[in-house]
């Protein structure tokens, strides 16, 4: 990581995950997650049928599946798969149809018209109960902000368990979405992301220039790669993180 990923995302660490946001500042009102009944969980998806489809995103090739209760998988695939291995791991035994067109229109709404264009999307996921409540803290990290996993620990009333929330950052079976992207160690460091280190860096700088954008300041990626140093904004300090593990 160079100096600037590691000053960008100083400048952007949160001490803490705010209870709440305006509604345009954090995915609580665009993101509904909708968890398995114990009763859905233990058949784990018996006679579901998920749609599923791989096509380009901002980010890269990407696989998508959904049911008719949401979104329940969103990964970013280096290599061509017939069935992401992920997803069907995730519901063995529920009955798969491709739909290339339709996961099309899916990622086009999540990445290039805004979530809230048809209202909240929901995403169904499978879940323990403190994966839930971890998950359900990162929609409430505002966009263009970060935040160690000591704070989402914090967030959930576990403050000792930032190895566990690392974890559970790890098992998101629902990328961009459920934005595990934007937690990081308390120095700044991005690396670590199951979906590739400078996917994670572009996601977030993406993030950080919409947000300034929005808020009048001058873009810090105006139209390419960065080819300055951050400015005097950015904080050069630094916050403990004990966790060795990233999302």
């Amino acid at each position: 990581m160079d100096d600037f990923d590691r000053a960008a995302c100083l400048g952007r660490l949160l001490d803490a995950i705010p209870a709440s946001q305006p509604p345009s500042s954090d995915l609580v009102s665009q993101v509904k997650l909708v968890a398995l009944s114990p009763g859905e969980l233990q058949v784990s998806g018996h006679k579901l049928l998920i749609k599923w489809g791989a096509v380009p995103s901002p980010f890269g090739s990407c696989s998508i599946g959904w049911n008719a209760c949401g979104i329940c998988h969103l990964a970013f695939l280096d290599i061509p798969e017939s069935i992401p291995c992920e997803l069907e791991a995730r519901w063995p035994n529920a009955t798969f149809q491709q739909d290339d067109s339709e996961a099309a229109r899916w990622i086009k709404r999540i990445f290039y018209e805004g979530l809230n264009a048809d209202g909240p999307v929901n995403v169904f996921v499978r879940a323990t109960p403190f994966q839930l409540k971890v998950w359900r803290a990162l929609l409430r990290i505002p966009e263009g902000r970060i935040a160690s996993y000591q704070a989402v620990a914090c967030a959930i009333g576990s403050p000792k368990a930032c190895r566990a929330v690392g974890t559970a950052c790890s098992a998101n079976p629902v990328a961009y979405l459920i934005p595990c992207h934007r937690v990081v160690h308390g120095t700044g460091d991005l690396r670590g992301y199951r979906w590739g280190d400078e996917r994670k860096r572009d996601m977030l700088l993406q993030e950080f220039d919409r947000a300034r954008r929005a808020s009048g300041e001058l873009s810090i990626v105006p139209d390419g790669p960065v080819a300055r140093p951050v400015d005097e904004i950015f904080s050069d300090a630094t916050v403990d993180d004990p966790v060795a593990a990233d999302a």
